[in-house]
């Protein structure tokens, strides 16, 4: 008797569980979803809001209004965000009641491009990043004849006088003058710099710093015109 009642008991409980789960699914499947929340990373930058990621996902054909929970694509909306040239990364998630937070992380610019060809930011990749009406971030300039096959040198530079605070602020423009010259253009002090190419450029910097504690506080910061460092170990200064 004591067996039958055990038997009887796992029965219904397995009845039970059947009963709660057909249930669970019916209403999954007719749960709609609904936009809780838009989070975007805490970041320096500004290039996206709330609005600017609606109107892309609404521009991709992505819409939240009388979705079923059981047709989101979580994976498909994540592709959409991660290809906005804004947007670093991107997390989309839900939970039963179907209420989908997305959570976004910025890119960072770190050089804008202004040529003949483009006018745009690249981030520390090298990925291309489309001016913003909204944000216009205070950053290094590269110009002058300038092609996409630039951007993997020019990123190099930028990521290398970012690691100086000195550099960071010092140098304000980057310009490619020809084939075989390029111009850094200094905050303080009314001269060009002439590195020729931007290979060995902590080395030619490192010289020019030397430049500056010895001679320009003794000569003055206004005495020369240009600045050449495109020889190895020669600075070859023009006067005014």
């Amino acid at each position: 008797m004591r067996r039958v009642l055990i038997i009887f008991k796992w029965v219904l409980v397995t009845f039970l569980l059947l009963v709660t789960l057909s249930f669970t699914n019916e209403r999954q499947t007719k749960q709609l979803l609904n936009l809780n929340k838009i989070s975007i990373g805490v970041s320096e930058e500004d290039f996206i809001n709330k609005q600017i990621i609606l109107t892309y996902l609404v521009a991709n054909n992505i819409s939240f209004d009388s979705v079923l929970v059981n047709d989101f694509q979580i994976d498909d909306i994540e592709e959409i965000l991660q290809l906005h040239p804004g947007i670093q990364d991107a997390e989309v998630y839900s939970n039963q009641k179907g209420d989908v937070n997305i959570l976004v992380e910025q890119k960072k610019a770190i050089v804008r491009v202004k040529s003949n060809f483009d006018d745009c930011y690249l981030d520390k990749f090298g990925e291309r990043m489309d001016l913003s009406e909204n944000y216009t971030p205070c950053l290094l300039v590269a110009t002058g004849k300038i092609s996409s096959n630039n951007y993997k040198e020019i990123v190099a530079f930028v990521n290398e006088i970012n690691k100086s605070d000195f550099w960071k602020s010092q140098l304000t423009q980057l310009h490619y003058h020809d084939d075989d010259d390029i111009i850094l253009i200094p905050r303080v002090g009314k001269h060009k710099i002439h590195v020729g190419g931007l290979d060995n450029i902590k080395e030619k910097l490192d010289h020019l710093y030397q430049l500056y504690n010895v001679a320009l506080p003794v000569k003055g910061w206004q005495t020369y015109s240009d600045i050449n460092l495109k020889y190895k170990n020669q600075i070859i200064c023009t006067k005014k």
